[in-house]
């Protein structure tokens, strides 16, 4: 742990060019939120402290950050980043404060450290980290001196027509010394400025005459790339896609059209797996060596064994073992264990149950709260009545290993279907049946001859 170090991340900006109720860092990247990277590049640095500096939508933001160690703290109206780390002052216990702009999600933990060496080397009390985008318009430039020095950072809507010509631009990422002095600079901001707002990027100009005003250039600017609306938001995740993707490339799996492909930071793909496009990986998802997932598939916090395939499915929570087949159209929910090789077909759906070695379900049929022994036969259309009126608790159902149930037949939980037992089509099963055991339940059937045409010949 840096005892030295606490990170300030500024996140009360209304995000007004997102033109969105919910909170920009909330906006999610990569099925995570904006600010949710953002943390995790600072924990990388074992900083002993996080704060976060919220303000607009700043219920849903400490909602949040509840499952986070970090501490929050309330801007109030938001006047400027130099405002947001003020009000962050009597939180932080470092000697050194790390800034970080909540959308800025591609930050890696390199740029930061390089930031804060550099930082202590020249035993600055402010350091900036810039960049050179090719397109720098709406960002601050900063403005270097004949020996190279930063002397100040002038924004966009302020800078004139030489100063917008300089390429060199502020990222909004920072490295302060918390001394008096800073919070004195802080305190004495100016808003004389196009946005009436506190800049932290005055900070410059008031260190720069006593050379204690520094700034890094980091060489890639797509890791410093800003969301500001949704179109930097979806310029941002292509690029985060594409480095998942090419990691993944890199280490044997095959992906058929990665501008189609929806990885998460936190999904793990096996070697010679192939990804076909509409596949999302999203959450904790884990798939296996050997694979092929897609076209049309969408996991989240799934799990997939080695050669299995999933195509035009849905698996949220699921887990589906060595070989199975999972599609086209089923829907995996939480709980659902699909053994291996086992068969689970078009438009089948399962939760919260788990279906042994072999188990064939192909098609139209729902599985819940059940339990399905191995080389078991579900037939098209059978059902677990899982759910009974006025009862709280979902009802299970057991179905013995070589079962074989018919199509259209509802089983009544609780219920028990004995090993090797047969339930013919278009039952509705509300007893245990043995092992073995034949279960029938069907009305006589009745034919009447004639009696439509005779409706016919009356007129009704």
């Amino acid at each position: 742990m840096d005892d030295a170090l606490s990170v300030v991340v500024l996140a009360a900006g209304k995000g007004t060019r997102m033109r969105s109720r919910l909170p920009k860092v909330l906006h999610p990247l990569a099925g995570l939120p904006l600010l949710e990277h953002v943390l995790r590049a600072a924990q990388r640095l074992s900083p002993a402290q996080i704060v976060v500096v919220v303000g607009h939508g700043g219920e849903e933001v400490r909602a949040f950050l509840a499952r986070w160690d970090v501490t929050a703290v309330d801007q109030g109206e938001p006047r400027g980043t130099g405002h947001a780390v003020l009000a962050a002052r009597e939180a932080i216990r470092g000697r050194t404060v790390l800034v970080l702009p909540g959308d800025v999600p591609l930050v890696p933990a390199e740029a930061l450290q390089a930031l804060l060496r550099y930082h202590r080397e020249e035993r600055a009390a402010v350091t900036v980290l810039t960049t050179e985008p090719a397109d720098p318009s709406s960002y601050g430039r900063l403005v270097r001196g004949e020996d190279g020095r930063p002397l100040r950072i002038v924004e966009a809507g302020d800078a004139s027509p030489e100063e917008l010509a300089l390429r060199e631009v502020n990222s909004g990422i920072w490295a302060l010394e918390n001394v008096p002095e800073l919070w004195g600079a802080l305190a004495g901001l100016s808003p004389d400025n196009a946005k009436g707002e506190y800049y932290l990027t005055d900070l410059v100009a008031r260190f720069a005459q006593a050379k204690r005003a520094a700034a890094l250039r980091w060489p890639s600017p797509d890791d410093l790339r800003g969301v500001n609306d949704r179109a930097d938001l979806a310029a941002v995740g292509a690029l985060l896609r594409e480095r998942i993707l090419r990691s993944w490339m890199r280490e044997g799996v095959t992906v058929v059209d990665p501008a189609a492909v929806y990885p998460s930071p936190d999904a793990t793909v096996g070697e010679d797996t192939v990804l076909f496009p509409g596949t999302h990986l999203l959450g904790k998802t884990s798939i296996g060596r050997g694979c092929q997932i897609g076209p049309g598939a969408y996991l989240v916090d799934a799990e997939v064994g080695d050669g299995a395939r999933v195509g035009y499915s849905v698996l949220e929570g699921a887990v589906v073992e060595e070989g199975a087949q999972v599609g086209p159209y089923a829907h995996l929910r939480p709980g659902a264990r699909i053994g291996r090789r086992a068969r689970v077909g078009n438009f089948v759906e399962v939760k919260a149950a788990t279906l042994g070695e072999g188990v064939r379900a192909g098609h139209l049929a729902y599985i819940g709260d059940a339990e399905v022994g191995a080389g078991a036969n579900i037939g098209a259309g059978a059902i677990t009545c899982n759910f009974q009126p006025g009862k709280k608790e979902k009802f299970r159902t057991e179905i013995g290993r070589g079962a074989f149930i018919g199509t259209n037949v509802s089983l009544v939980a609780p219920i028990r279907i004995g090993e090797g037992a047969v339930v013919g089509a278009g039952s509705v099963i509300t007893h245990d049946v043995p092992p073995y055991a034949l279960a029938l339940e069907r009305a006589p059937e009745v034919i009447k001859p004639g009696w439509a045409k005779e409706k016919m010949d009356h007129g009704e």
